[in-house]
């Protein structure tokens, strides 16, 4: 029995041998495979199921470790492939004559090439990395934000480069499939493509001069022949024409007619000839600054009264539909009459030459601050390919070698170049075979009254308390910081190089509130504001901040299309200059004021009861340098002998003498702000 037992162990262990040393062999085979050994093989001792796994674990290996190998020799030909397009790429990019950078969706630069340095003489190679505005000048690093916030396929600017370069840069998001992209973010980035457009500019400017040299020796020799033209038609008619009316001979009647005909096709050619030549003139003007514009304010319906009057001939002759439709009780604008009347007709006599049947209707309505303009065709239409060019110099669209040429193409960039600079927008949308809609905007013209704005005097001395304790702002640093309001963006962005590349520092606001914000939190050196802004117009914020005595002393200058000087030094700015702005002259106006505020301020007080308002005169005196009269006489003569920066009085007196009115008739009083206390029945101050 023990014997059996002894048996069946020894064949126990020997038959558990024979099975778990192959199933150890393969573990450790899977092992091998595992960690990459593709060439290790299990020893096969038997012909039983196990050894047949063994057999097939081995052929799998051998099949695996071939596989591996062609994939291995497929992903290196694909990673030279790669390297070797991107060598390509790179080399591309790296020759280019134009500048190139790339950016991630933070606006951090992290590729340029070559051009791009030489282009901006970076000192350095090690702007990988850094932002966009810490290497760029604020035209690049705003278009790189529009690129990131924007819905446009791309975006265009002009941009400074060194020495006086100029560039044109365009930029476009970096994509990929929003699929496949992170929170629906499919912007990585943006590419950011510069061409050092100078040559064409110095080309483009020599043409236009050429042009208009040539068109000024054309007008004298011109106005001769046109003059002489009429000369000889009015004497035609007045003098030959009766005397061969008698003639009978149908020959000699012929050539009369004729002659007339002629002498008619001479004037009609000889104006067209004028027109053209006054539109290259103008072009040229307008691109020099040195247009001399007539605003006045306006109404938009008289303009287009006056324009289809004036085109209306040209309707008749085509037999076209003319059509007005324009908003009842429409607000003036401001403008010059004669150019706005010439944009009108301008883009009506556009539509008559390009529509051979239908209508063709002029379309005016308010929108918010603005007044919007349509000139609608049922004509041939423009391609989209075509619309861009419509409002660039000598540009005609179409094919010109099948189309004849109607016009010098002058007359759309002049048209854009007058709406401009009234502060408006004009665009094109238009169908191929549907007709065409020319739009324009004009802003509305804000009334601004002269209204006082009434303070407590508690609250008056408050402020004088307050200024007091905490001193006099002070703007002597190296660096003085400008606030910049203006409700366009464009307009912020110029004004902000020029000033930042004279050495100041400049803060933004695009409304009159944002502004307000700014000088209790910043309290700027020097103010330049907007008056045509929502909200609230330039002329509020500048009342609001001469009548606090916290930031009466910051000094402001206006910057406006509006030609509203005089409301604006009743409101107590310091200087006002009409857009455009020559930069020089804004830079020496803004140093000027600069200096002038760093000198205490001359206060003149008509103070007849002084023990009433002792510690509103005390106040006065910390803070100004003060001179106190007891009467109106003395008030009148002490102002025009020290050209006060401030005049104090009682709206009372003011009132009774006509003070303002007589004060502000002499030239060199003009700037001086006034601060009206009401009497002591209303107790509270007045400022204007």
């Amino acid at each position: 029995m023990v014997g059996c037992l002894v048996g069946a162990h020894v064949l126990g262990f020997f038959l558990a041998r024979s099975i778990l040393i192959p199933i150890d062999n393969l573990l450790q085979g899977v092992k091998k495979i595992t960690s990459g050994d593709l060439s290790h093989e299990l020893p096969i001792r038997s012909k039983d199921e196990l050894g047949s796994l063994a057999m097939a674990f081995n052929s799998m290996a051998r099949q695996l470790k071939e596989l591996f190998g062609t994939l291995e020799q497929r992903v290196e030909a694909a990673t030279q492939e790669l390297q070797s397009t991107l060598a390509y790429m790179a080399a591309i990019i790296d020759n280019m004559a134009d500048g190139l950078f790339a950016t991630d969706q933070h606006g951090d630069i992290m590729h340029f090439n070559p051009a791009l340095k030489d282009m901006f003489e970076l000192q350095t190679d090690h702007i990988v990395g850094k932002d966009t505005a810490d290497i760029f000048d604020d035209e690049v690093s705003a278009l790189v934000g529009k690129t990131c916030s924007g819905t446009e396929k791309y975006y265009t600017s002009e941009i400074k480069m060194a020495h006086g370069r100029i560039g044109k840069a365009v930029a476009a998001a970096i994509s990929q499939d929003a699929a496949h992209a992170d929170n629906g973010q499919c912007s990585i980035g943006s590419v950011v493509l510069i061409r050092d457009v100078t040559k064409e500019k110095e080309v483009d400017q020599m043409k236009t001069d050429f042009i208009s040299t040539v068109s000024h020796e054309l007008r004298t020799p011109l106005t001769s022949v046109l003059g002489f033209a009429k000369i000889i038609k009015k004497r035609f008619e007045k003098a030959l024409l009766p005397q061969l009316e008698t003639v009978s001979d149908k020959k000699t009647l012929r050539a009369v007619n004729q002659v007339k005909e002629n002498l008619e096709i001479i004037i009609a050619e000889g104006e067209r000839l004028t027109t053209l030549i006054n539109d290259v003139l103008d072009i040229a003007k307008m691109e020099a600054g040195k247009i001399d514009w007539k605003m006045e304010k306006l109404s938009i319906v008289e303009i287009i009264d006056r324009a289809t009057v004036a085109t209306s001939a040209l309707f008749a002759q085509k037999q076209l539909a003319q059509i007005k439709d324009i908003e009842d009780d429409l607000p003036e604008i401001t403008g010059d009459r004669d150019r706005l009347i010439q944009v009108v007709i301008n883009l009506i006599s556009n539509a008559v030459k390009f529509t051979d049947d239908g209508s063709v209707t002029c379309k005016a309505y308010r929108t918010d601050n603005e007044i919007v303009v349509n000139v609608i065709d049922t004509g041939s239409g423009i391609a989209e390919a075509d619309q861009p060019k419509v409002f660039e110099k000598f540009k005609q669209v179409g094919d010109t070698l099948t189309d004849k040429p109607k016009g010098t193409g002058l007359g759309l960039p002049i048209c854009k170049q007058i709406i401009e600079h009234h502060g408006g927008k004009i665009w094109v949308e238009s169908t191929l075979g549907e007709g065409s809609t020319f739009i324009f905007t004009l802003p509305i013209l804000t009334e601004f009254t002269h209204e006082l704005r009434i303070m407590p005097t508690s609250e008056f001395l408050q402020k004088l308390e307050t200024r007091l304790a905490t001193g006099p702002m002070t703007c002597v640093n190296e660096h003085p910081v400008i606030l910049v309001v203006d409700d366009e963006l464009q307009i912020r962005k110029l004004l902000r190089q020029e000033l930042k590349t004279a050495g100041y520092l400049v803060k933004e606001a695009q409304n009159g509130k944002e502004a307000l914000a700014e000088v209790n939190k910043e309290h700027p050196c020097l103010i330049l504001l907007d008056v045509m802004m929502p909200e609230m117009n330039g002329f509020e914020v500048a009342s609001m901040v001469k009548s606090d005595p916290l930031s009466t002393d910051i000094p402001i200058v206006i910057l406006s299309i509006i030609p509203e000087r005089e409301v604006g030094y009743r409101f107590g700015i310091d200087s006002y200059l009409t857009k455009p702005v020559d930069s020089d002259k804004l830079l020496q106006e803004v140093s000027t004021l600069l200096a002038q505020g760093a000198r205490r301020r001359k206060v003149l007080a008509l103070n007849e009861q002084p023990d009433a308002d002792a510690r509103l005169g005390e106040l006065l005196h910390e803070i100004y340098h003060v001179t106190e009269v007891q009467t109106m006489e003395a008030l009148k003569a002490q102002a025009l002998a020290d050209l006060p920066d401030i005049i104090i009085t009682t709206t009372v007196l003011a009132e009774r003498h006509d003070l303002m009115n007589t004060l502000r008739a002499e030239a060199q009083l003009e700037h001086t702000f006034f601060l009206l206390l009401e009497d002591d029945t209303t107790d509270g101050i007045t400022t204007t």
